[in-house]
């Protein structure tokens, strides 16, 4: 029988640098994930807590029976099993949405601090790649998947995130199977990796058997590659970082004028950068060129947009922006009824004197409201405009500006005035409303 030696060395590496005291296994119940389960069982440390995720996506008649395997399995090794049910939008690629599905799973599962890893391995790293290959990907794409990453996309990439590592990412699947028939292993087999009409499968069974025939040992050699891009990918974000440094930038916007600085090839590593960084978007090279033509050499008061997947490129004055659901605040209104509603709503108190709303108006007796600025609210609109381009507030950002209705009346407009009738006078105590955000 060849060795399970390979499986047995990459797990105790994986021990030798966890530094979490609870790991979660993702368990399908299949071969890779079994063998990962195995053998992170026998090789435990005492101080260490493992639990398993089984994610029963529904799409397959035995889907119920793998659920059965699964705790008769858990429940031998003594490992706590929790069952996820999820919902798989088959509008979608299957494979891509079911991927989805199982990841928000783990994120709900896995907390700040704690692993959860997966069972893939080498030649499933090679499949990967030779996919990311097959559609022009970059640097990062031919990177194919790395052995450990955040799971949950956050932008604040701290020591106290929940982590997903692959330790058997470097193993071959002959060794997966050597240590599955060393320890007598029973598992399920999902009849759909048997079909070729998927392309990760044609490439399992079609194209890897050709390779085969005429290299030695090629997936060890395309793992190496994936390797070597990786290396590659992270100088590029050390000098995405060293570049964004020299410009200003924040997560929701990004000085496109001050980018031009540099050249086209480094200009598009930096974009790809920030929207991967603080979008979690990967760029495409259409919407790369577009900035490139339309996005930055249009009519300096023009605003071009382009949708990027369920977001939208937008450009306005010297800014990029990346707009989404959660960057387009909708029309709200909200009744004050104790002092915390206003800085839930973005908004500060200042103490003053004769300079803001008189302070009496927001005392009790007052039905004070903070809402979204209406269309037919009676303001000034040429000279709210002209102040709006004065503070730089692109116009997505103008709809729903908070404003404060005092009596069913509008009295301040956050940031611009107060109106008439609710100022306070020269010698009168008074409060500043100052936008947080």
């Amino acid at each position: 029988m060849q060795s399970a030696e390979p499986v047995i060395q990459a797990i105790e590496r994986f021990y030798r640098s966890l530094q979490a005291s609870k790991v979660w296994v993702a368990y399908s119940g299949g071969l890779d994930s079994h063998v990962l389960l195995q053998s992170l069982v026998e090789l435990k440390p005492a101080h260490v807590e493992l639990a398993a995720i089984h994610v029963h996506h529904g799409l397959q008649a035995e889907a119920d029976s793998w659920v059965i395997h699964c705790h008769s399995v858990c429940n031998a090794l003594q490992v706590p099993l929790q069952v996820e049910y999820v919902e798989v939008d088959k509008s979608q690629n299957i494979e891509s949405a079911a991927r989805q599905a199982r990841y928000q799973a783990f994120e709900k599962w896995v907390e700040e601090n704690e692993v959860i890893c997966t069972g893939h391995h080498q030649r499933d790293q090679v499949e990967t790649l030779l996919l990311n290959l097959m559609r022009g990907a970059g640097l990062e794409g031919l990177s194919a998947m790395p052995k450990r990453r955040v799971l949950a996309n956050q932008a604040d990439l701290t020591n106290h995130q929940a982590w997903l590592v692959r330790p058997l990412l470097s193993t071959s699947y002959e060794a997966v199977q050597n240590y599955a028939k060393q320890y007598h292993l029973q598992w399920v087999e999902d009849p759909t990796n048997q079909h070729v009409e998927y392309r990760r499968n044609f490439i399992r069974h079609q194209l890897l058997p050709i390779l085969d025939q005429a290299w030695s040992n090629p997936q060890a050699k395309l793992a190496q590659a994936c390797a070597h891009q990786a290396e590659a990918a992270e100088l590029l974000h050390e000098l995405a970082q060293n570049d964004l440094a020299e410009i200003e930038h924040d997560t929701t916007r990004l000085n496109w004028h001050q980018l031009q600085k540099l050249n086209w090839s480094r200009q598009k590593n930096a974009l790809r950068y920030w929207f991967k960084r603080f979008h979690q978007v990967s760029i495409d090279q259409a919407s790369l060129d577009w900035l490139r033509s339309d996005g930055f050499n249009t009519n300096p008061d023009a605003q071009p947009k382009r949708m990027l997947k369920q977001a939208e490129i937008r450009r306005y004055q010297n800014w990029i922006y990346l707009l989404d659901e959660s960057t387009i605040k909708s029309p709200f209104s909200v009744l004050v009824q104790q002092d915390s509603d206003w800085l839930k709503q973005g908004i500060k108190k200042v103490p003053t004197l004769g300079n803001g709303i008189a302070q009496h108006w927001l005392e009790p007796g007052n039905e004070v409201r903070i809402r979204s600025l209406r269309e037919d609210d009676q303001v000034n609109r040429d000279s709210l405009k002209k102040w709006f381009q004065a503070q730089k507030i692109p116009p997505w950002q103008r709809q729903n500006w908070p404003v404060v209705e005092i009596n069913s009346q509008l009295a301040v407009v956050i940031g611009y005035r107060t109106l008439d009738g609710f100022q306070a006078k020269s010698d009168e105590k008074a409060l500043k409303l100052v936008g947080l955000n």
